[in-house]
């Protein structure tokens, strides 16, 4: 890991015990952040996106989960670390921002209250200064004071997400995970949340992993991204380059599926992806994109090989796009 890497996933896997049987949820996943850059990880819905980021800060049930590969941060496995000493690092260097706040957020305790108490786990405030503090934060996440001594059941969604990225910042950390964060809001809302999340990533110089199913919110809002498919990271590369050339046949898939608001292909059907991604209820032995891919060869069968394209560019394929 070097001085300019904030986070640095190696061969991440992950094993879910089911009543059904065993889920090999992650495949060895391959991820590095940048400090201050703000980081998309990107696929649909059940890829592992939100499995990633509950291994890194430690929130997966230990008794029905196996993790196996590193997770490096300022030069410690967290993976490897005992609980009590992952509690200082969650919530205080590593922060996360969930996609519905009515699940995180406590109906039984003030705004005010809960930003508190985020606080009081790992600052030596005294009453006084945590309460001047959660009213400056809810002054930076565009909240007005009243705020403070209302219930989240009181609140828009917009503002109860507004709330929860005040909780996460609180302690000023430097990694800030924010999962499918407007997911439950519209259009206009999740703008403004984005907006915010931008405008608090310049000020605080925070490192921030945005998850997300939806590609033009990549788009607009990061400066690298990660492809995921089936537990695996397929493609890694600046958004520019990613849009301009995709290399990986899902990562194409995926940018065709934008919806175009003009030109001749927004009076177009969009297309679709055909088929389904596999259940991971089996190993997979090859690539797992083969049934969907048009692309596919014999050479698939087998485990495709991390390709460096240069430039932080890296592709997991037989056969990458432009590669004849």
């Amino acid at each position: 890991m070097t001085d300019a890497e904030c986070l640095s996933i190696q061969n991440l896997s992950c094993d879910f015990l089911t009543v059904k049987g065993i889920v090999y949820a992650l495949g060895g996943v391959n991820l590095r952040l940048t400090r201050g850059e703000i980081h998309g990880l990107v696929g649909e819905s059940g890829c592992g996106k939100s499995v990633s980021s509950r291994a890194i800060l430690g929130l997966l049930d230990k008794r029905h989960t196996r993790l196996g590969g590193t997770v490096q941060f300022d030069g410690r496995n967290l993976l490897a670390l005992p609980e009590r000493e992952m509690c200082s690092v969650r919530g205080k260097r590593i922060s996360m921002v969930f996609q519905d706040p009515q699940n995180s957020l406590s109906p039984l305790e003030t705004v005010g209250r809960q930003i508190e108490e985020a606080m009081a786990n790992h600052l030596d405030l005294a009453r006084e200064e945590l309460r001047s503090r959660t009213y400056t934060l809810l002054e930076k996440v565009g909240l007005y004071p009243d705020v403070y001594r209302q219930y989240p059941f009181e609140l828009s969604g917009g503002m109860q997400q507004r709330v929860m990225i005040a909780q996460a910042i609180s302690c000023n950390p430097e990694l800030l995970i924010a999962d499918e964060p407007t997911t439950a809001l519209d259009l206009t809302i999740q703008a403004q949340v984005l907006s915010l999340l931008r405008a608090l990533q310049s000020e605080l110089s925070l490192t921030v992993l945005l998850i997300t199913h939806n590609f033009a919110i990549v788009t607009e809002n990061c400066d690298r991204v990660s492809v995921m498919y089936a537990g695996r990271i397929v493609e890694t590369a600046a958004v520019r380059e990613l849009i301009k050339s995709p290399a990986h046949p899902y990562t194409r898939a995926l940018i065709n599926c934008i919806p175009r608001t003009s030109g001749e292909q927004a009076r177009e059907p969009l297309p679709v992806i055909p088929g389904a991604p596999p259940t991971l209820y089996e190993p997979s032995s090859g690539c797992p994109f083969v049934p969907r891919c048009p692309r596919a060869a014999s050479a698939c069968a087998a485990p495709p090989p991390l390709t460096d394209l240069g430039g932080g560019r890296t592709v997991s394929c037989h056969y990458p796009e432009g590669s004849g």
